[in-house]
């Protein structure tokens, strides 16, 4: 390949052609909507995921929800004026080094994700993380990012209700 000019290479297919996942995908730039809109899209679409949005707002079905206030059976009928909605979002983080002046992993994960529920208009309540460590991990290190969770949905005043939890081989998985 001779380079160019300007002294950049020429690509000899676009990128957006390459059979494989490149870490631009993971960007949230022109190859994450291109991924999206090519694979995703066509795999799962639908009208709420259509809207492309960090986070999905969707109305109950008529009947199915509950509120022991607003009926003496606890369902809302198909006439009421409650609609009542649930905001709901899915965040990952991938971040070197882990710690950082003014933030860390932990802090970044919880934001980020209460971020994306804030800029849809829901009060953000409740939070599920997942993590992906790699074996070797020192629990020291995971220590340290679990409190700067908490500490940052106890500023926020969200709970985290729920999680998972998996481990990948040695050198797999840049930690956490």
């Amino acid at each position: 390949m001779e380079p160019q000019a300007d002294g950049f290479g020429s690509c000899p297919t676009p990128i957006s052609e390459r059979p494989h996942v490149l870490l631009g995908h993971g960007s949230g730039g022109k190859l994450s909507a291109e991924l999206v809109r090519r694979l995703f899209l066509p795999a799962f679409g639908n009208a709420t995921l259509n809207a492309l949005e960090d986070q999905a707002t969707v109305d109950f079905p008529p009947g199915t929800w509950s509120h022991s206030e607003s009926r003496p059976n606890g369902k809302v009928s198909e006439h009421s004026p409650i609609v009542p909605r649930l905001a709901f979002t899915t965040d990952s983080f991938v971040v070197k080094p882990l710690f950082f002046p003014g933030g860390d992993i932990g802090k970044l994960a919880v934001h980020g994700t209460i971020n994306d529920l804030a800029v849809g208009g829901a009060v953000p309540l409740y939070l599920s993380a997942a993590f992906i460590l790699e074996e070797g991990l020192p629990l020291e290190t995971l220590a340290r990012i679990a409190d700067s969770m908490r500490a940052a949905c106890q500023e926020a005043g969200v709970t985290l209700v729920t999680g998972d939890t998996k481990v990948v081989d040695r050198g797999k998985g840049d930690q956490v």
